[in-house]
């Protein structure tokens, strides 16, 4: 029997309850990402202040 001859109902995918979490969850990661980029340029400007003056 093939696929398409089955009358059996597939269960439904569960819906997510809430897209909030996940965008929380990408805000703070968002902000950890921008805290590190700032982070490393801020090591990488002192390391250049030290080493040309």
């Amino acid at each position: 029997m093939s696929q398409i001859d089955t009358t059996e109902k597939l269960p439904e995918a569960p819906e997510p309850e809430s897209s909030l979490f996940a965008m929380c969850g990408l805000g703070v990661a968002g902000i950890v990402m921008l805290g590190w980029i700032c982070a490393l340029a801020w090591i990488t400007w002192r390391l250049a202040d030290w080493l040309l003056f």
